[in-house]
C-alpha cells in the first residue's frame, strides 16, 4: 500500500509539473504573438542612433519586436493581423506641441470663417454672408483675418470699422485675426464693451486710433482684446470640436498633443473624453497664467499647481504654465524688439513693441515658484528682447531652483544670434514653427519686410538652433497654422522654401533655390532633424519619452503609416505625400489605404 501510494504521489507529481510546463509553453507562445505585424517598410525607429529597420510586432498596444522581417516573422500567429507595407515608410506618430484644441471646428460650425481666404473683397463677401444667413443673433463673433489682406493703414492698424459698420450697423461684430492677437470690430461691438477714444490702451495692448483725428480705428490688439465679449459656447458643442480637432489630427498622423489654451473649459471637456473612453491621443497641456488679467499672480501661481493635481491622468496631464505671453506680435507692432520698427510700420521712428512682464521680478518669481515645483514654463516670445529677457529671467531662476524644467519658448520669430547658444546653456527648449519659415506669399513682403525691413530676411532661425546643440521641438500653432500637415513643415524646414503651391494660389517651384520665396537657405535642416523635432523631441518636451516618440521595444505602437519613403523624396514634392494609417496604442485611429 505504502508503495502503490508513493508511485500515485509520483505519477500525480509529473502531471502536474508536465500540465505546469506545457501551461508555461502555451503562455509563452501566447505572449509572443503579436497582435499587429507591420513587414516590408521603411522603419524609421528615432531611436538614439536614428536606426531604420524594415518590421515591427505589437501585442496589447505596446512594440514587442522591431527587426528584420526575418527577426519578427517568429511573432506572427494564427490570429495576427499583417499588413505588407510594400516598401511605404513608417514613422513615430506626431506630436504637435503648442496647438489650441478644439481648433477651428468650433469657428466652422458657429461663427465666421475667414482663413480660406485673403483677399478683402472675399473676407468682406463673406461676413456679410454669414451675417444675412444667421439673422437674428445677438452678436456676430468670427476670427482668420490677417492685415495680409488690406493696403494702406490697414497693413499698419489694422481693417477699420467702417467696412463692418456697412455690413452690420447695429448688432456688434468681433473678428479676430488669424493669431488671435488682434480684433476687428465694428461700432456697435466698441459701444457695447464700452470703448471710447478718451479709452486709454491697456498695459500690454492697444485700441487703434485714427491719428489725425483720434477717432476709434476699429482694430485692438493684445491686452486691449479682453475689454471684448467672449463667444461663448456650451459644453456639447465643446465636446463636438474636440472630437472633430481629435479626428483631423489623427488625418494628420498625429498621436499627441499640447494644448496651449484659449478656451479654458476645454480642460473639462478633454478629461470628460477621457474619461469616456473616446480620447485617442496623448494630451499635455499648459494652465493659464497672464499678467495681462485683473486676478493677482500668486493666485493664478496657485492655480497653476491645483490645476496640475486636478489633470494627472495617463491620457491627460498639466505640466506646468502656457502660453505665458512675454509679447504679442510684429504684425500688431507688439512683439517686443532690440532695435525699433521700421518707420514705414507706421509707429514712429522709436517704437520697440509691447513686453506683456515689465516687472521683471515677478517674472523671475513665477519661474522659481513653479519650476520649484516640478512644473514646466512654456512661453510665448516673437521678438527677439521678449527672447532675450526671458533667457534673462530663466537664466536668474535656474542658478536658484536647478532641475529638469524643460522650460519652453516657441515661435521665435527674431532670435539675436548671441543669444541662441544661450539656450543649450540653460536647457531651454525652442519650439518652432517651420510652415512659416518661407517668404510666406501675401505677408512676407507686404507685413514682415513692412514692419522689419533687413531682418525679415533672417527671421525664424532653425538650423542655427541644431548647430548649437539646442533641444529643437516642432509645433503648428495651430489654428493659426489652418493646415498643420507635418509633412508641409518637413518640406519648408529642409527647403525654407514654398511647400504647397496651390494652398498659397500661386505658381509652384520647380527648384529648391527658387528665389521667390526662399527665406535664408542656410536655416535649411536635415530630414531626420526634422523628424526627431516631430517625434522624440516632442516627447521629450511632454515628459512623454518613456512611452512614446520612438520605435522603440517597450513603448507603445504610436505609428504613422506615409506613402514615400522620405529619404528618397525629392524634398520639393513631400508636401504632396500622402498620409495613409495613423494608429495609437496599436490601434488604426485613421486609415485612407
Amino acid at each position: 500500500m505504502k508503495k502503490k501510494g508513493l508511485t500515485l504521489v509520483l505519477l500525480g507529481t509529473m502531471i502536474i509539473l508536465t500540465w505546469l510546463f506545457i501551461s508555461c509553453r502555451v503562455a509563452e507562445e501566447a505572449q509572443q504573438t503579436a497582435d499587429l505585424v507591420l513587414t516590408n517598410g521603411v522603419i524609421y525607429t528615432a531611436d538614439a542612433a536614428d536606426t531604420v529597420l524594415e518590421a515591427l510586432a505589437v501585442k496589447n498596444g505596446k512594440l514587442i519586436a522591431v527587426g528584420s522581417n526575418t527577426e519578427v516573422q517568429g511573432y506572427i500567429g494564427d490570429n495576427t493581423e499583417v499588413i505588407d507595407l510594400a516598401g511605404k515608410m513608417v514613422l513615430p506618430g506626431f506630436i504637435d506641441s503648442h496647438t489650441h484644441p478644439p481648433g477651428i471646428a468650433l469657428r466652422e460650425r458657429y461663427s465666421i470663417s475667414l482663413n480660406w481666404t485673403d483677399d478683402k473683397a472675399a473676407k468682406l463677401a463673406d461676413i456679410r454672408e454669414f451675417i444675412e444667413s444667421n439673422p437674428g443673433l445677438n452678436a456676430y463673433f468670427g476670427a482668420g483675418w490677417s492685415v495680409g489682406a488690406f493696403d494702406g493703414e490697414e497693413t499698419t492698424r489694422g481693417p477699420r470699422k467702417e467696412h463692418l459698420d456697412e455690413i452690420s450697423p447695429d448688432i456688434p461684430v468681433i473678428l479676430r485675426s488669424y493669431d488671435g492677437h488682434s480684433a476687428w470690430v465694428n461700432s456697435k461691438a466698441l459701444e457695447q464693451a464700452g470703448i471710447t477714444e478718451d479709452t486709454p490702451s491697456p498695459e500690454g495692448g492697444i485700441i487703434e486710433k485714427d491719428e489725425a483725428t483720434g477717432e476709434l480705428w476699429g482694430t485692438l490688439k493684445g491686452a486691449a482684446i479682453q475689454l471684448l465679449p467672449k463667444q461663448e459656447f456650451t459644453a456639447e458643442q465643446l465636446m463636438e470640436g474636440m472630437r472633430a480637432f481629435q479626428k483631423f489630427m489623427h488625418s494628420l498622423g498625429y498621436t499627441g498633443v499640447y494644448n496651449a489654451g484659449w478656451d479654458d473649459r476645454m480642460f473639462d471637456v478633454i478629461k470628460q473624453l477621457e474619461d469616456k473612453g473616446e480620447l485617442n491621443m496623448w494630451v499635455r497641456s499648459g494652465a493659464p497664467l497672464d499678467t495681462r488679467k485683473d486676478e493677482p499672480l500668486d493666485s493664478q501661481i496657485e492655480q497653476v499647481i491645483q490645476m496640475s493635481q486636478t489633470y494627472d491622468s495617463d491620457l491627460f496631464k498639466v505640466i506646468g504654465a502656457g502660453e505665458v505671453f512675454i509679447d504679442g506680435v510684429v504684425e500688431g507692432g507688439t512683439a517686443k524688439l532690440l532695435e525699433p520698427y521700421e518707420v514705414t510700420a507706421g509707429f514712429g521712428d522709436n517704437h520697440f513693441g509691447v513686453f506683456s512682464w515689465n516687472d521683471m521680478e515677478a517674472l523671475r518669481e513665477a519661474i522659481m515658484a513653479l519650476n520649484g515645483e516640478g512644473l514646466q514654463m512654456h512661453f510665448h516670445s516673437i521678438g527677439d528682447r521678449a527672447t532675450r529677457e526671458t533667457l534673462d529671467a530663466l537664466e536668474y531662476a535656474l542658478e536658484r531652483v536647478p532641475g529638469d524644467h524643460r522650460n519652453v519658448i516657441t515661435h521665435l520669430q527674431l532670435v539675436s544670434p548671441e543669444d541662441i547658444n544661450r539656450f543649450s546653456e540653460l536647457g531651454v527648449i525652442a519650439n518652432v514653427h517651420p510652415w512659416w519659415h518661407l517668404k510666406e506669399p501675401g505677408w512676407w513682403e507686404e507685413v514682415d519686410f513692412h514692419f522689419l525691413g533687413e531682418r525679415a530676411e533672417y527671421e525664424y532661425p532653425l538650423q542655427s538652433f541644431f548647430d548649437a546643440g539646442v533641444m529643437v521641438t516642432i509645433s503648428s500653432d495651430y489654428p493659426v497654422t489652418p493646415v498643420p500637415n507635418p509633412l508641409w513643415a518637413i518640406e519648408s524646414g529642409m527647403t525654407r522654401n514654398l511647400n504647397n503651391a496651390e494652398y498659397y494660389g500661386v505658381e509652384d517651384i520647380t527648384h529648391i533655390d527658387d528665389p521667390t520665396w526662399l527665406l535664408n537657405k542656410g536655416e535649411r535642416a536635415s530630414l531626420i532633424a526634422l523628424l526627431r523635432g516631430f517625434t522624440i523631441n516632442n516627447a521629450y518636451a511632454l515628459f512623454l519619452e518613456e512611452k512614446t516618440g520612438s520605435i522603440e521595444v517597450g513603448k507603445y505602437a504610436d505609428l504613422v503609416v506615409v506613402g514615400e519613403d522620405l529619404f528618397q523624396a525629392d524634398p520639393l514634392s513631400i508636401d504632396g505625400v500622402e498620409i495613409l494609417k495613423t494608429f495609437f496604442r496599436g490601434e488604426v485611429v485613421y486609415s485612407s489605404w
